[in-house]
Order: structure tokens, then sequence, then C-alpha cells
């Protein structure tokens, strides 16, 4: 039903929604956004839009976030104006999975999943594993799915607990950072709470056409018994595989998407994800850590193929920022690399203000006509077949190791595509031998796409083979004909 490598987009909804209003000059919910909003992702060739943030937001999480000194110092530098009004709930902290009435509620919501549908476009939205908002529902009915925490304990960790009818519950937490203070932690050992949580994905389900899973390692067994253990709390079994195999039994093309880290993307493929975040392509490209990269492009292409690269998303810097330079070097190599991409609102605009999940509104930028120009013509090579279909092979070539090329290839020569990056801060030649490109008689059968299109691309087509030359941090691709 999908592509086998799709492009993902991601919106925060609440931001995006708020936008528009103003823009439009009239409420927008999910049920009246505006044609033309459609038309734009479909022109970026967006295989799958990201909702972030359309469940009701919760009112203690909101609490949290506006009484939270050390994020007011976030929201003051993102949105120098900001006011008590622009904060909202983390969309992360979910009380409960209904749909946002400020967005339209469900209807709306169904509304435009049918629209995005005639663009060929699918919806993913969020799911959050290891916690919910303090103030959910359960808490009255099922406190046995909450991890209690004994009062001496407690006592030493007022920041990590919530208090509630003379019992303390523990805070959701990733135990390299401190807790997340607006949340309760669920405790997966207990087997009624897999049993409720396999239900809230088979009604996400009914929803959408995938989810996007929070910090998804967090409940894998041994991560959630090592952060556990200390309580005598012991998870018995693993959730996602019978999870994610009782969705598919109803929703067969569903898909999932975790966000995964410390290593444990090709044991969360294992258990049924369709793609998984790749945190070590962006932290190689970020440190230009050429050996490294090449390394893990050569890994197994049964594990590539299940990962999602991206240059930003929410919790990253903006690509502008964290890149510098090499930032259209970066995006090309992200974006026509085996397995699914993320693109993530504003970064096709050149954004460079890195907003907090938390505010509803974010400052004004001027969009960067050259960015949105690159981003356009990238959006070319990324709806490739070869790209979004087909097989990769990474190139070594001679004189120099620094350049980093691949080969994507779909069908025969119907989808072709060589990618070359220099992501140093000097200049590269190499020559690469028996690319197979026998058929090629001459330049017009080669397409060339150059990060900077203001300069001509360095390169020679050999009787057995390519040399290419290539400038500082830049990239160049040929699409073979």
């Amino acid at each position: 039903m999908w592509h086998k490598f799709p492009c993902i987009y991601e919106v925060h909804t609440r931001v995006w929604l708020g936008e528009l209003a103003l823009k439009m000059g009239e409420p927008i919910t999910l049920a009246n956004v505006p044609e033309t909003e459609f038309l734009r992702w479909k022109e970026l060739k967006v295989d799958f839009l990201w909702l972030m943030g359309v469940w009701e937001e919760s009112a203690a999480s909101r609490a949290c976030a506006l009484g939270h000194q050390g994020l007011w110092a976030e929201y003051r530098r993102a949105l120098p104006d900001v006011e008590e009004r622009d904060v909202g709930a983390s969309p992360f902290a979910i009380a409960s999975y209904t749909v946002s009435q400020a967005l339209g509620g469900e209807s709306a919501l169904l509304k435009f999943r049918r629209k995005l549908e005639q663009y060929g476009i699918g919806l993913l939205l969020d799911f959050v594993p290891n916690h919910v908002a303090r103030d959910c529902e359960w808490l009255k009915m099922h406190a046995e799915y909450f991890i209690a925490v004994p009062e001496h304990i407690a006592r030493h960790r007022p920041d990590e607990v919530v208090s509630y009818e003379g019992q303390y519950f523990a805070c959701g937490k990733d135990p390299y950072f401190p807790a997340w203070t607006d949340t309760l932690q669920l405790n997966y050992a207990n087997t009624a709470l897999h049993a409720a949580m396999r239900n809230v994905l088979k009604r996400i389900a009914t929803l959408c056409d995938g989810v996007r899973c929070d910090m998804a390692m967090l409940i894998l067994q041994d991560i959630f018994n090592r952060n556990w253990g200390e309580m005598g709390i012991e998870m018995k079994e693993e959730f996602w595989k019978r999870a994610i195999d009782e969705v598919k039994s109803q929703f067969p093309h569903f898909l999932f998407i975790a966000e995964a880290y410390w290593d444990t993307e090709w044991t969360l493929q294992q258990h049924g994800f369709d793609f998984v975040y790749d945190k070590r392509l962006y932290d190689r490209i970020r440190s230009q850590d050429i050996e490294g990269l090449k390394a893990h492009l050569q890994a197994d292409v049964r594990y590539q193929q299940k990962l999602i690269r991206f240059t930003e998303n929410h919790d990253e810097a903006r690509a502008l920022t964290a890149f510098g330079a090499n930032h259209r070097a970066a995006a090309l190599l992200t974006h026509t690399v085996i397995g699914a991409h993320l693109l993530h609102d504003g970064e096709n605009e050149g954004r460079r203000i890195k907003l907090p999940v938390q505010l509803r509104r974010r400052m004004a930028e001027e969009p960067d006509q050259d960015i949105m120009d690159f981003y356009h013509r990238l959006s070319h090579l990324w709806n490739n077949s070869a790209v979004k279909n087909g097989d990769f092979r990474l190139l070594e070539g001679y004189s120099s190791h620094r350049i980093i090329g691949f080969e994507r290839k779909s069908g025969g020569h119907t989808g072709h595509i060589l990618v070359f990056v220099n992501l140093t801060s000097e200049s590269c030649e190499s020559y690469y031998p028996s690319l197979a490109l026998s058929h090629i008689t001459d330049y017009e059968h080669i397409e060339v796409f150059v990060t900077d299109k203001r300069k001509s691309p360095q390169f020679e087509l050999c009787q057995s083979g390519f040399l290419v030359r290539l400038r500082p941090n830049e990239g160049l691709a040929f699409i073979v004909r």
C-alpha cells in the first residue's frame, strides 16, 4: 500500500492550526484545513503526515508546564514575548487518547484523514507507551497500572513522585535524565496493563494509518526491569511483539515507528517495528565522523532498510543550526540513503528556532527562499523510485576516502541514482570504477543535482567509471536516465 521507504512530514498540530487561523482570519480545525495545505504536502512528495499533539491536553500537565521555571527559560529563548496563554501541556503527557475538541474532535480528524487519502498521504499519530499524564482517569480506576513508591523512598525523591489519596506513584522517567514530573509511570509488571495498552493501540488504529511510539525502548523487558527493579518491579513478558501482531492482524498496513536510542534499534525491529529512529547517523554526520558514517552505512541492509533518518525533529536543534555549512550535504545524504526519512515542519523553509513542545505559538521567521528552492529540488530526488523502493550499495572510491558515495537502484535503469557527499572543510576528489554505467554513451543520459545550484558540478564520465570532485561541504547526485 505504501512506498517501501516513505517520506514522513512532522507537524506540531496546535501551532500549525493556530497559524492557519491567523492567516485565514477565522477559526481553523482539522475539519476545515485549506486545500493549499494538502497541495503543499503533495508538492513536497510526502507519503505520511505525522500530526504531533492531537490528543486532548492534560490540565495537570499544563499546570506543570506553567510552573516549571527551567522551561520558562526555554520558552523565552524561543518566543521572547511569550505569555501564559501560549503555554500548553506537553503532547507527550497524555491523559486520554481522545482527539482534542480545540482541534475539532474525532469527527474533524476523520474528515482530515479522508482528505489526506485523496492526495495519497497517510496519517500518523502519537502513542506514548511508557507513561501518561498525572491526571489520567486510570489512576482513579486502576491504581495497579502504576508504580507505587514506598513513603520512605518518596520522601527522599519528592521530584520523582505524585501523591494521590495517601499513596505515592512514580513519575515517568528516562534513567539518564530527571523524571518527567507531569507524568505517571506505567507498570508493565502488570499484565492487565499490557491488555489495556493493546486496546488503546487498536482504538488509535481506527483513526489513522500508523503511530510514532515515543521512547519505545523504555518498555523493552530488560530496560524496564533495570529501571524499576529496585522497587521490586519485574516485567515478565515483552509488550511490543504481541501488541504489534494484534494490531496488524486487523490493520495489515498499519505503520509502527519507534523513537529509540541506546543500541536498541535492531531489537525493536525484531519485535515488529517497521521503522526505528537512526540517531547514530544524525550524530555522525553532525560530528563529521566520516569513517564512522561509512561503517554505519555498511551495516546489514535488513537492518538499514528499517531505519528512519532525519536531520531534525522536535527534539533536536534546527538543522541549519546543528549542521551549519554542512546543512545541505547532510540533507542530501539523509533524505536519499536507504530507509524512511523524516522531514520536520519548517526544516524546508530554513527555520532556525527550536520550539519547546509545550508552546502553542512560535516566533515569525521569514522563509529562506534559497532553502525552500533546495528542498523543492531535493524532493524530486527522494520521490525517485530508486529512493522510494530501491536497493542500496555503498561505494568506495580511489584517491580520497573522505567522500561518502552510494548508489540507489530500482527496476533496471528506470530508477538509478548516485549520491556523493563531502562533509569535510577541504576539497576532495575520488574515482569510482565500474559503476554499472556501460549503457551511458554521453552526458545527456545523466541529470545532475548539486547542493548549491549556483556552482557548476565537477565530474567526468570515463569509459570505466566516474571521477567526482567536491568542494568543501558539497554534495552531488546523478539521476541516470
